[in-house]
């Protein structure tokens, strides 16, 4: 009898015979009611003869498509997150592979590159050609590049590189594996602190340690990981390396490139399932070196692992917010004990969890505290709204020193992190607002588009200046990206102006031709929410100002402070990266706060010392694990009725089973009650030890599957959550 993980969602596996022999990782198509599914085998067991049971109806693998590492890691995901284990196991396979195809390897993928020496001269060959043209200077002086990597580059792709081929201006070929792997271009080149942090790493590689590299904007960080990674891939081993979504753009990509040589391939949702099932099996078979991915990479099977490195740790999309909700930095670390090799966290501002495991001895603490060069760290300076009231979201101050780095031909960063023009439209005449009918809250007004639209659930209607109701004059409240991009145009009309954020930049091809354009100098000023926070290295840019510094500090999240610290400090960290000082002026009408004070002293030991106590007081994470149970329904109390009810039986269980510190709140509703037309309420558990809780929360979830008000409702259980929303 062989036992198999299913992807839907019900937490257990099925038992199915077989006519041979099947190791745990193994994908199988199996009959499930009238269709026929792909799952992965999990485990053996002697027939019992009880039940008469369905047979395999072909097995798909030849040797398991899931590593023993790889299964061992879900399956303990599986534990940990109470998530169905078919559902866990279907994550950990590419889409390509979630189907029933054999496991084969890709096809061959196409390669171009530009002749070395030329054989002929460009010339009025493409004068009458700007596509091919375009294309033709990106590849010289380039080694072999996908095509895939032309995709979402150069549109028309195709027929330029056919004719570029017929002109004799480059060479195509055909490779079922990487070209030869690349050689080092850019030698990486550490001071004295970035080396002992890096000799450090490399200590310890051959076995399991965690590792938190916590380096002030600016200090090299990568410097350090690729170093060690070089050291890695020289042993003959491989690396993987995470990275936000945000921060994985062709610059970074090239730039690992450069510095490892070797065989790098990315891993990230922008590339298609052909394209990630590539990288999958290059992996897999050893042909990469390394492997750099964002979230769901973690899960990409290494021939012979030596290293994993989560870059910027502490940020929240390593967190999978919906379905199987696993934290990426979470797993890397399960993962690496897994492996028996290092991981190495590394960040600007790192997470309270990291710094509570550091002062627990699970995580040692590496530092680097000073920047790379002549750079030094900018100074911020608060402007008081209360003194200098903002207009259209500009104060005074930051309109002098904006027309300062532009008259010495600096660029500026002007950071909101709000879409949109206006947050807040109402009439006075008649009181009427712009209100989402679908959730509870309020409409955004879009300038350009002349649209209302819904940031929470993406409705849109059409938006103008006059109130629908009685036609006066609408009052636009707050400020967005784009009412700060009007306001500038005003005040700076030569200035050459570049809005990033996901109206503006709503592809990867938008966002990285604005990049482009920003660091070759054809922007004086870049306005931006947290697509500009981190992962970027702007070397022109000597000013950053913060239009909106107090949303954190007065948020119903526990966590909101510490979002709003990483965030301003690590936009702060954009400024005077080169020889250029770098100033940061920060809009605050609370300029006394506590934590105003150490932002402005870049004191990130003294916030995260005194956040780390409030948690402990609070028994709040890190101090305590919290498990929330989500619920939502069409209909008004639908949701928080059952959650109520599982509040009822999660008590009596804790009761009947002695289980001790467990804290059950109330049930109550969404902080955002209604969301897309459904209506929300959420449950707490909570316990300084993850022991009791997990034991409730595994009786607990039996007993509320089986009972009969489970299918009322749509509902879901998020372990560590990160948005309490």
């Amino acid at each position: 009898m062989v036992q198999v993980a299913v992807p839907v969602p019900l937490r257990r596996h099925f038992d199915y015979t077989s006519d041979t022999a099947l190791a745990p990782g193994t994908r199988v198509l199996v009959p499930f009611g009238r269709q026929n599914l792909v799952g992965v085998v999990v485990s053996t067991a002697p027939q019992s003869g009880k039940h008469k049971l369905k047979s395999i109806a072909r097995v798909l693998d030849q040797t398991p498509s899931l590593s023993p590492t790889l299964f061992s890691l879900l399956d303990w995901s599986k534990v940990y997150y109470h998530h169905p284990v078919g559902e866990v196991m279907s994550t950990g396979l590419p889409v390509v592979l979630r189907a029933p195809i054999d496991l084969t390897p890709p096809k061959g993928h196409q390669y171009v590159r530009a002749y070395s020496e030329g054989k002929v001269a460009p010339g009025e060959l493409l004068q009458r050609s700007p596509v091919q043209s375009k294309l033709y200077q990106f590849l010289n002086n380039r080694d072999w590049t996908s095509t895939e990597q032309l995709e979402s580059r150069f549109p028309g792709w195709r027929r330029a590189v056919k004719a570029l081929e017929q002109k004799s201006l480059i060479e195509v070929e055909q490779f079922h594996r990487e070209p030869a792997p690349a050689q080092i271009k850019t030698a990486v080149k550490l001071n004295p602190e970035q080396q002992d942090a890096a000799n450090h790493i490399c200590r310890h590689l051959g076995k399991f340690h965690t590792l938190l590299l916590q380096g002030i904007t600016g200090s090299g960080k990568t410097e350090v990981y690729l170093k060690a990674a070089r050291e890695c891939i020289d042993r003959g081993q491989q690396v993987l390396i995470l990275v936000p979504e945000i921060s994985l753009t062709p610059q970074l990509v090239k730039r690992v490139r450069d510095q490892l040589g070797g065989t790098v391939c990315t891993l990230h949702s922008g590339m298609t399932d052909r394209a990630r099932f590539k990288t999958w099996w290059m992996a897999r078979q050893g042909y990469a070196d390394a492997v750099l991915g964002t979230r769901s990479a973690v899960f990409t099977p290494l021939n012979n692992p030596g290293l994993i490195v989560v870059d910027e740790e502490h940020d929240i999309s390593y967190k999978q917010q919906d379905g199987f909700r696993y934290h990426a930095r979470d797993l890397a670390i399960k993962r690496a004990s897994l492996e028996k090799i290092p991981v190495v966290l590394g960040s600007a501002t790192p997470s309270l969890e990291a710094l509570y495991n550091v002062r627990s001895n699970r995580f040692k603490l590496l530092r680097l505290n000073q920047r790379i060069g002549a750079a030094r760290l900018p100074s911020i300076i608060p402007v008081d709204l209360n003194a200098y009231p903002a207009v259209h979201g500009l104060s005074q101050p930051v309109l002098q020193a904006i027309r300062q780095r532009i008259d010495q031909s600096e660029q500026v960063i002007v950071y909101i992190n709000r879409r949109g023009y206006a947050p807040m439209v109402r009439c006075y005449q008649c009181l009427w607002e712009a209100v989402c009918e679908r959730c509870d809250a309020r409409l955004t007004y879009h300038h350009k588009s002349r649209q209302f639209r819904c940031h929470h659930c993406g409705h849109k209607q059409p938006g103008e200046e006059s109130c629908p109701n009685c036609d006066s004059p609408l009052h636009f409240a707050g400020t967005g990206t784009q009412r700060i991009e009007q306001a500038l145009l005003g005040k700076f009309p030569q200035a050459r102006l570049c809005r990033l954020d996901r109206d503006e930049a709503n592809t990867a091809n938008k966002l990285y031709r604005q990049l482009d354009a920003i660091r070759s100098g054809d922007v004086d000023i870049i306005i931006g929410t947290q697509l500009i926070t981190k992962g970027h290295d702007f070397s022109g840019v000597s000013l950053v100002c913060v239009i909106n510094a107090d949303q954190g500090l007065f948020s119903t999240d526990f966590r909101a402070p510490e979002l709003m610290f990483q965030q301003l400090l690590q936009v702060s960290g954009r400024a005077g990266r080169a020889a250029a000082n770098g100033e940061v002026l920060i809009q605050t009408a609370y300029p006394g706060d506590p934590i105003m004070q150490m932002i402005q002293k870049h004191d990130y030991d003294a916030f995260s010392t005194a956040c780390l106590t409030e948690r402990e007081q609070a028994g709040y994470p890190p101090s305590a694990y919290f498990a929330l149970y989500r619920a939502e329904s069409v209909k008004q109390n639908a949701a928080l009725n059952f959650l109520r009810h599982s509040e009822k039986m999660g008590n009596k269980l804790a009761h009947d089973l002695g289980v001790e510190g467990v804290e059950i709140l109330s049930a109550v509703p969404s902080p955002m009650e209604k969301l897309a037309g459904r209506y929300r309420a959420q449950l707490l558990v909570r316990c300084r030890n993850r022991g009791p809780l997990h034991a409730l929360l595994d009786r607990w979830l039996s007993a509320l599957e089986a009972s009969s008000q489970s299918n009322s409702v749509r509902w879901s259980l998020d372990i560590d959550p990160m948005d309490m929303s």
